[in-house]
């Protein structure tokens, strides 16, 4: 029997998904510099009855996950060359380590103002990773863990991967008036510091929220309280 992924996504091409994906951009600030200093792009899809995290879900299970990463990253190219504003993309691992899209990438002008964010889930080849991100260091562009701790990820694993950036999962936040839930994502924080991590918040939906991040030093931090998604044409108003 065929899982959703296969029966909805199974023999669809770029072009047909394209027609479904549309873009929104949601601010990151940073706390010390009192501003805005990145965008993370986020995919939608004009489907019924599935999610976008479903959908991307799927689309990682059937192993075409690197169709999505293409085609968002065709839609900033623009946004990249034409303005200083910088843009971070969430890129599947596998989609990383694909020759045509490190191709693509040193071919990318405005390579500097971008921002590639991965999860880790499964496991995967650390010295693979830490290659892949050298090439992208080499380009300009920043590479983030994101999610932590979600997924397999571990102190010892983690420690051997070379990201200065991370972006803590936003449920750990939900809970944070609880002293046990205060002290894990303090923890948290005080281990991300050790390796002089640059610390994204996400999930930000309360003053509470922002004034605790605040308190325990992180960097950046992203959520609704922070700033909702905006459409592709009103990011455009602003930087094009």
């Amino acid at each position: 029997m065929k899982n959703i992924g296969e029966e909805i996504f199974g023999e669809i091409s770029e072009e047909e998904l394209e027609k479904t994906l549309s873009i929104v951009f949601q601010p990151v600030y940073s706390l010390e510099e009192n501003k805005v200093v990145s965008y993370e792009v986020l995919s939608r899809f004009a489907l019924d009855n599935i999610s976008t995290i479903e959908i991307i879900e799927q689309l990682e299970i059937i192993d075409k996950i690197y169709l999505l990463d293409f085609l968002v990253l065709k839609k900033i190219e623009k946004y990249l060359k034409n303005s200083n504003v910088k843009l971070a993309i969430n890129i599947s691992f596998k989609t990383m380590l694909r020759k045509q899209f490190l191709k693509r990438l040193h071919l990318l002008k405005g390579s500097e103002n971008l921002i590639i964010e991965i999860v880790e889930r499964g496991t995967f080849d650390y010295d693979d990773l830490n290659t892949a991100i050298l090439l992208l260091n080499k380009l300009g562009i920043k590479v983030v863990m994101d999610d932590f701790p979600i997924g397999s990820s571990n102190r010892e694993n983690f420690m051997k991967a070379q990201i200065q950036d991370v972006k803590i999962d936003k449920n750990l936040l939900k809970n944070i008036n609880q002293k046990k839930e205060r002290d894990t994502y303090r923890n948290i924080v005080n281990f991300l510091k050790t390796k002089n991590n640059i610390i994204t918040a996400e999930g930000v939906e309360t003053s509470e929220e922002l004034e605790f991040l605040k308190k325990i030093n992180v960097d950046l931090v992203q959520g609704y309280f922070i700033g909702k998604p905006i459409s592709e044409s009103e990011f455009s108003n602003f930087f094009i």
